[in-house]
């Protein structure tokens, strides 16, 4: 609230310095992957000044357009409903996770409306101030979901990012795959979840590793990350393996300048010519894919789209993300993207098992809102006779 306070009543340039800041110290990892390509770790400090500049002027933007506190509070929440060049990982309402307010943009509006307002010098404005403030709080009552009833192995790996492709390690990645699941069949698991790109190949243009793995699957359910290429397009893919046969969900929604560049056709080839050695662009997929195990579906998700908001459509109760953080390590992407999981898994109420390479893998479960934790901590049962 201070923060948001703070804000409020700058002028231009803490606007601009407080998007400029936000843009280095919540996105300054994004450079980190410029190591891995060729010779541009050169542009690791540009990579970050530009990130740095577009949120500056982003949140300057309203300052420059009206002197209203009401009005410039009301584009910052619009802003923070916006995706610049699809990238979605700044959003007001992850600041309110660990908050007992509620995880909405009205709720944020109630907020910042209860700041102003109480900031206010009429007289009377104080007591609306603390009704929007309490209208801000989340109490809803949603029953937490519980675990499904299949014993899941969530798989965790360190594979470097600098010679995770190189073929030794792909060959030894490989192997410790499989060491993975037979340990995991041995104790009696239902499911395993191995991370992004686990298969560093094209794994459907490998029968050799997809019969072994349809051939574990007689015991074991599988959900590994790997490339595909089909019909001379690319695609980051969640392979899922069960009782003998074979399953592949795409990603839908790609990240940004990695996976595929959000420009004008024109300037696309360019910038992969320059940056990424004339690679093709990765394409997306045109539908989420569903895993079903047993009568237990599990959404898919692969990495950044874990939390875009394709994968929450229809609100699925489970949810397998699997992501590799070793582009940025070390760094605090990783909290960040757990955080934008949890975001999301508590608007949906879905628990998500995320697996990762490079980071520790968890289970997301949605945060308790007020209410519930209230009712947890003081044993009061409010069923109204159901």
């Amino acid at each position: 609230m201070a923060g948001f306070w703070l804000l409020l009543k700058s002028g231009k340039l803490g606007y601009f310095l407080t998007g400029f800041f936000i843009g280095i110290f919540w996105f300054y990892w994004i450079s980190f992957s410029f190591r891995y390509y060729g010779e541009l770790y050169w542009m690791i400090p540009i990579v970050i000044l530009f990130i740095a500049i577009i949120y500056g002027v982003l949140f300057l933007i309203p300052a420059l357009i009206t002197e209203s506190q009401y009005l410039k509070a009301f584009l910052l929440l619009l802003f923070s409903q916006t995706a610049p060049f699809g990238f979605n990982w700044f959003n007001f309402e992850l600041i309110l996770y660990y908050t007992p307010f509620g995880l909405t943009p009205l709720h944020a509006g109630f907020l910042m409306a209860a700041i102003l307002t109480f900031k206010s010098k009429i007289k009377g404005l104080k007591i609306i101030a603390l009704f929007l403030l309490v209208a801000s709080i989340d109490f809803s009552n949603n029953p937490l979901p519980k675990e499904p009833n299949i014993d899941i192995e969530l798989v965790h790996t360190k594979i470097p990012q600098n010679n995770k492709w190189e073929n030794e390690n792909i060959i030894k990645s490989i192997k410790n795959n499989f060491d993975m699941i037979e340990k995991a069949i041995k104790n009696k698991k239902r499911l395993i979840i191995l991370p992004e790109t686990a298969f560093a190949l094209y794994l459907n243009k490998n029968e050799i590793i997809v019969e072994k793995l349809l051939e574990y699957s007689k015991d074991i359910a599988i959900i590994a990350g790997g490339l595909a290429y089909e019909n001379n397009k690319y695609y980051n893919s969640a392979y899922f393996f069960d009782k003998g046969e074979m399953k592949r969900g795409d990603k839908v929604t790609l990240v940004p300048f990695a996976e595929k560049i959000p420009l004008p056709n024109f300037l696309v080839s360019i910038t992969n010519d320059i940056f990424f050695d004339g690679a093709d662009d990765f394409t997306e997929a045109s539908n989420t894919t569903d895993f079903m195990i047993d009568d237990i579906k599990i959404r898919s998700a692969v990495c950044f789209e874990g939390s875009s908001k394709a994968i929450y459509e229809n609100e699925p109760k489970y949810i397998s993300v699997i992501s590799n953080n070793a582009w940025f390590m070390p760094s605090t992407e990783p909290i960040l993207q757990n955080l934008m999981l949890s975001l999301y898994a508590t608007k949906t109420n879905s628990l998500v098992y995320h697996s990762i390479n490079g980071s520790e893998s968890v289970i997301i479960k949605p945060r308790p809102s007020l209410t519930n934790y209230i009712l947890k901590n003081t044993g009061i049962d409010i069923s109204f006779g159901r």
